[in-house]
């Protein structure tokens, strides 16, 4: 983003009401928190979990002791 760009975005800013700040406040945090659940789950999206991995382990060894499942 240019300096002008930011320049702009801040003399639009100043213009706002104190309440329309908090506002623009509170909607920015919630952008970021959005943002980084969104980069954990894609970091961990090919990822089992512990019941996935177990309930897995289980089967393989049910296969192996020629049990029926349930």
């Amino acid at each position: 983003m240019s300096s002008q760009a930011l320049e702009h975005i801040i003399e639009e800013v100043n213009t706002l009401t104190p309440e329309e700040r908090r506002q623009l406040l509170a909607h920015l945090e919630r952008v970021n928190r959005t943002a980084d659940l969104r980069r954990i789950q894609d970091k961990y999206a090919g990822m089992k979990t512990s019941s996935e991995t177990f309930a897995a382990r289980k089967a393989e060894e049910i296969e192996m002791e020629g049990r029926p499942r349930r």
